[in-house]
């Protein structure tokens, strides 16, 4: 009877080691799952994977266009550390102090300051020093994540990396789903109309778009034909837009000029227009007779990776094809709703209406 008992005592012993084992084992499964939902691994612009916290709750932000993407997903508040071109647009992107200035500019950081910011990622352009940034904060633990928001081509691949950063994914498929509905539009209304060749200017005088350049998709998803896609060098002679000839110009900006959302004004507006057709030889381009020149601000031009701009240009051209396109419908909500400013008029030559006006 004695060793009957103690065959079930052990028996009994056998059970509830095997049970805590089981327990333990779950909760170490369970362990592991959590730490595994908290990091995500991205793809950014340049191809490298990355493992990140997930959501990244402090970023360092290198590239102004960079921080319309991100408060466009309303990651704004995650953002510890910017450069200086971002810190001087308090208008925009006011609340950041001195010290959380991380450089000049994408291509010069101080990262001595990145470091006392203690951020999670550092995220800057495929322009700026990210090379040199990786090694020097991989030490530190600061991941390092290329967002490109230049490319009106790569829009959807640039909003999905930022809302995977952030934990804004539905925010990102919203914001695309609204852009890519308008650029739709556009295709398929233009999908058989002929192309009007257009030169583009941006900021200097015979400073154009190329293949490869940040502006060039803007153009051609406006429908416009590129008077200039068989160039290399995006600096062309005055008189090479004289003996092309083209049906329209589109302004962008002038030199020296940093994007700002307020707007420039009609009289402003203007005197560029004036400066442009009063250069030598120019009244004898089409565009110029028949007064099919856009002139536009880069605030408005470079909204929402330059689909903003792509849209007006596209109306610019096209406006029979497009009778319900109202880029200043697009920009008004962007401003208002992605940008949380106050909608100004104005960015445009000729102006564009709203709906309903």
């Amino acid at each position: 009877m004695r060793a009957m008992r103690a065959m079930r005592a052990f028996a009994l012993w056998l059970c509830l080691v095997g049970l805590a084992a089981a327990l333990f084992s779950g909760c170490g499964k369970e362990k592991t799952e959590e730490v595994h939902q908290a990091e995500t691994t991205v793809v950014d612009a340049v191809g490298r994977s990355v493992v990140l916290p997930h959501p990244v709750t402090r970023a360092a932000v290198a590239n102004r266009y960079n921080m319309e993407v991100i408060q466009s997903i309303g990651a704004l508040d995650r953002v510890c550390g910017v450069d200086y071109g971002i810190y001087q647009d308090r208008d925009a992107y006011g609340g950041f102090s001195e010290d959380q200035v991380i450089g000049t500019n994408q291509g010069a950081l101080n990262y001595e300051r990145i470091i006392e910011l203690h951020p999670e990622v550092l995220i800057l352009p495929g322009n700026g020093a990210w090379e040199d940034a990786e090694s020097k904060l991989s030490p530190f633990g600061i991941k390092v994540v290329v967002m490109n928001p230049y490319y009106t081509d790569k829009f959807e691949e640039l909003y999905r990396l930022a809302g995977a950063i952030f934990g804004k994914e539905t925010e990102a498929d919203d914001f695309i789903r609204y852009f890519k509905e308008k650029l739709d539009y556009v295709q398929t209304q233009l999908a058989n109309v002929p192309r009007k060749t257009v030169y583009y200017e941006y900021k200097k005088p015979g400073w154009t778009t190329v293949p490869g350049d940040y502006f060039y998709k803007m153009v051609e998803f406006a429908g416009g034909d590129n008077i200039f896609s068989d160039a290399v060098n995006t600096h062309v002679d005055l008189e090479a837009v004289v003996e092309r000839n083209p049906d329209a110009i589109i302004k962008v900006g002038e030199e020296g000029e940093a994007p700002r959302w307020q707007a420039l004004g009609a009289a402003e507006m203007t005197a560029r227009k004036q400066r442009l057709i009063a250069r030598p030889g120019w009244d004898h381009i089409k565009a110029v007779q028949n007064d099919k020149i856009l002139i536009m601000s880069q605030y408005v031009q470079g909204g929402a990776a330059k689909i903003i701009g792509t849209l007006y240009i596209a109306k610019f051209l096209y406006p029979e094809q497009l009778p319900d396109l109202y880029p200043e419908d697009v920009f008004k909500y962007w401003v208002e709703h992605y940008q949380h400013k106050e909608y100004q008029p104005g960015h445009t030559l000729p102006a564009f209406p709203l709906s309903g006006e």
